[in-house]
C-alpha cells in the first residue's frame, strides 16, 4: 500500500464526479474549476513520514481541503500560471475549508483526517465518504459565487475553522483588503473606498498601493 494507490482511487472515483460539475484541470491530488470570476479548488492533502508519525497515521492518509479564489480581488503575490490558466493552490485561496470525515478512522482520532490503514483495507470506504460529501462541497462553493453573500460574510461573519475561514479576523487589515475589493466588484464604491482606506492605513500593503485611488486602479 502506498500513495500511488490512493491517487489511483482518487482519479477513478472522485475526479469523474468533479468533472460532472465542471472541474476541468487535475493533478494527482488537486482539481480546479473555472467559474467566471472565481476559481474553485479541491485538494487531497498527503503527509510526509515525519508528520504521519507525529499524528499516529499512515503517510498515505489524507485530508480534503477546499478553496475559493476570487479573480476580482487583486492577488498580493503572483499566482502560478499553466497553459494560460491560473492554478492557485488551496492555501492561496481567499476562502478555505477542510472537510470532516463521517466514517470511523483507525488510530488517533483526528476528525479531519482519513487514516488509511497499512494494507489499504479501508481505502475505498474513505474515498466513498469523500464522494458522499460532494453535494455539500458544491453548496459551499455555490455560496461563494454570490458577491453580495461574500461581502456579507466579510462584513458580519467570524471565521469558523470547521466551515469557512482564511479571510482574517474582523477587524483586520486582511479583512479590509478583501472587503474593499469585493465591495468594488459588487458596485458599492463608497463602501469600497472605506475598506480600502482601512487597508491603506494599516501599512500592510505598501508594496501593492499607497492610497485608495491606486488600490482601485489595481482592480481595473
Amino acid at each position: 500500500m502506498d500513495s500511488k494507490a490512493v491517487n489511483k482511487e482518487i482519479r477513478a472515483r472522485i475526479w469523474p464526479l468533479l468533472k460532472d460539475i465542471g472541474f476541468s484541470r487535475f493533478t494527482p491530488r488537486t482539481a480546479w474549476r473555472y467559474r467566471g470570476d472565481k476559481i474553485d479548488v479541491l485538494n487531497f492533502q498527503s503527509f510526509n513520514s515525519y508528520n504521519a508519525s507525529v499524528l499516529g497515521i499512515t503517510s498515505f492518509s489524507f485530508c480534503v481541503n477546499l478553496g475559493s479564489f476570487l479573480n476580482y480581488v487583486p492577488s498580493k503575490w503572483p499566482v502560478k500560471i499553466k497553459d494560460g490558466h491560473p492554478i492557485p493552490n488551496e492555501a492561496e485561496c481567499h476562502f478555505r475549508r477542510r472537510l470532516m470525515r463521517s466514517v470511523t478512522s483507525l488510530g488517533k482520532e483526528h476528525a479531519d483526517i482519513w487514516n488509511v490503514d497499512e494494507q489499504g483495507r479501508n481505502l475505498l470506504w474513505c474515498i466513498q465518504d469523500v464522494a458522499e460529501q460532494l453535494p455539500d462541497v458544491e453548496a459551499w462553493f455555490d455560496r461563494l459565487a454570490d458577491k453580495s453573500e461574500v461581502l456579507a460574510i466579510l462584513l458580519n461573519q467570524d471565521e469558523d475553522m470547521n466551515v469557512l475561514w482564511g479571510f482574517g479576523r474582523n477587524p483586520s487589515p486582511s479583512r479590509s483588503y478583501l472587503a474593499g475589493y469585493v465591495a468594488l466588484a459588487a458596485g458599492k464604491l463608497d463602501l469600497a473606498r472605506i475598506k480600502l482606506e482601512e487597508a491603506v492605513q494599516s501599512n500592510c500593503f505598501k508594496e501593492q498601493f499607497g492610497d485608495v485611488d491606486s488600490a482601485i486602479r489595481r482592480a481595473i
